[in-house]
């Protein structure tokens, strides 16, 4: 049976799920499918530089031998012969790794992260590595190595970051699916700017090696077209690995209670509109309530207006990242300084202020923001805050208009609604819930308890199926 050809804008709105069944029926083929995302990968690239590489010729042969298994009967899993993009701070063994930065020119590694390996041998295509700032270090996408990443609803505002380049190519409608890091918000700033789903898994539920200078806040997570893009890549890469052991440690209680209520249209759900007293801007306000009120009349369970009892943990955050970062790239900074990032080369000195008391300090104030965040969850089962307080800036800013670009960490003055779970550890998902009157994405952000990764994605379905975001593209799909 001959194979149906797909149109472009046919492929760039379909979940990663019915790509792959389509595969597997012998209705299309991975060879196709590649060639399509490379399509609209080159297309936008002028715009949005959101690939450091695209591996073309590895992704064709890979997509050949996919084609061949379909045809013999051996599909490796749901998401055989899909079309995946990778940001370029996970390890793919025998291919350059840049992480956005010039220090390490030509470094090929010589062995594959878990994540990737997990969706390689799950029969998935990476057509490309994509871009990010140097080291993942801030939440936007300018790095030394490829400059500015652009966002596909309109390029002269920000990606968001550090996931960058993995945002904006889902955004385009190049890949399904594409993997990202999130330390602080470096998936959800960039879904929420975008325009699509990006999910935080519970820490260590996704095995991050190697490890990083912040590796009691980093976590890797999937950002696709749709709520089920995500939980298939959950499905697939979601369980330990011992070069993590913190992957040993990502399951929660339990939720068979909370599971019983979202069944029965009972769940717990809060609401906090401006989450540690921080309002959003006006324009991100109007769509986060329009987006409520859609959801709390059509999605059935007991919603609330709620708050977590603890201040903005602002500076626990700031003395990890700071110590982390200034003290781990330190030789780094002194062997080439000039050719990486000021902002990040700013953090050595900065470093060097903390004492060790300070460090501990730190320490006691995150156990008890964390119980504090933790205890909410005795009585709520899910929040909801928006994403962001604001939407997608200009593409060579570090900061808004009016930020405090002089600050240690200038990224995190505009990113308050997402670190604070890093440094919970919580998995939160950020959906995209309207675009504002400057067409400009904004996303709603849903928090659950440690460990509670399926229920706060099958709550993002229902919300998703409400909100009914996903016919809206950012950029003209390719049609030629």
């Amino acid at each position: 049976m001959p194979y149906v050809e797909l149109r472009v804008d046919e492929y760039a709105s379909l979940p990663a799920r019915t790509l792959a069944r389509m595969v597997s029926d012998r209705q299309v083929s991975p060879v196709q499918l590649t060639e399509l995302a490379l399509t609209l990968a080159k297309a936008a690239e002028p715009r949005l530089n959101a690939y450091v590489s695209l591996l073309e010729t590895w992704a064709r042969k890979l997509a050949g031998e996919r084609e061949q298994e379909a045809r013999d009967g051996r599909v490796r899993s749901a998401l055989h012969g899909v079309p995946i993009a990778i940001k370029d701070n996970f390890y793919l063994s025998g291919f350059p790794l840049g992480r956005g930065s010039r220090t390490h020119p030509g470094y090929v590694p010589n062995a594959t992260a878990p994540m990737v390996e997990r969706l390689l041998d799950a029969g998935a295509v990476i057509i490309g590595k994509t871009t990010t700032p140097e080291f993942g270090w801030k939440g936007t996408g300018i790095s030394p190595l490829t400059g500015v990443t652009r966002n596909p609803w309109n390029p002269e505002r920000n990606s968001g970051g550090s996931s960058a380049g993995s945002a904006a190519t889902v955004a385009a409608g190049a890949v399904a699916i594409a993997i990202g890091t999130d330390a602080g918000g470096s998936v959800r700033i960039p879904a929420s700017f975008c325009g699509i789903p990006g999910f935080k898994p519970t820490l260590g539920r996704i095995p991050v090696w190697p490890g990083t200078v912040t590796e009691s806040l980093s976590h890797a997570g999937p950002l696709g077209r749709f709520v089920d893009d995500i939980s298939l890549t959950l499905e697939l890469t979601g369980f330990p690995d011992s070069r993590d052991p913190m992957s040993f440690a990502a399951t929660g209680p339990g939720d068979g209670a909370r599971w019983q209520r979202l069944r029965g249209g009972t769940l717990n759900v809060g609401i906090i509109s401006e989450p540690f007293g921080i309002a959003p801007d006006q324009a991100v306000e109007q769509t986060f309530a329009t987006a409520i009120r859609e959801i709390t009349a059509h999605v059935r369970a007991q919603f609330s207006d709620t708050t977590i009892d603890a201040p903005l943990p602002r500076d626990v955050f700031e003395t990890f990242w700071v110590t982390g970062r200034g003290i781990g790239y330190g030789p780094l900074f002194a062997e080439s300084a000039a050719i990486m990032d000021p902002g990040l080369v700013r953090l050595g000195p900065l470093s060097a202020a903390y004492s060790l008391e300070q460090y501990f300090q730190a320490i006691g104030k995150r156990r008890s923001f964390n119980s504090a965040a933790f205890k909410l969850f005795d009585s709520i089962d899910l929040v909801v805050t928006p994403t962001m307080p604001i939407v997608a800036f200009d593409a060579t800013s570090e900061v808004p208009p009016g930020g405090e670009a002089d600050a240690p960490l200038p990224w995190i003055t505009w990113t308050p609604y997402t670190y604070p779970f890093n440094i919970t550890g919580q998995p939160a998902i950020s959906l995209p819930c309207g675009v504002t009157a400057e067409g400009l994405p904004a996303g709603l952000q849903i928090v659950g308890p440690w460990g509670s990764d399926a229920l706060v994605l099958e709550f993002a379905r229902q919300v998703e199926t409400v909100l009914a975001f996903r016919d809206r593209h950012p950029l003209p799909i390719v049609t030629s």
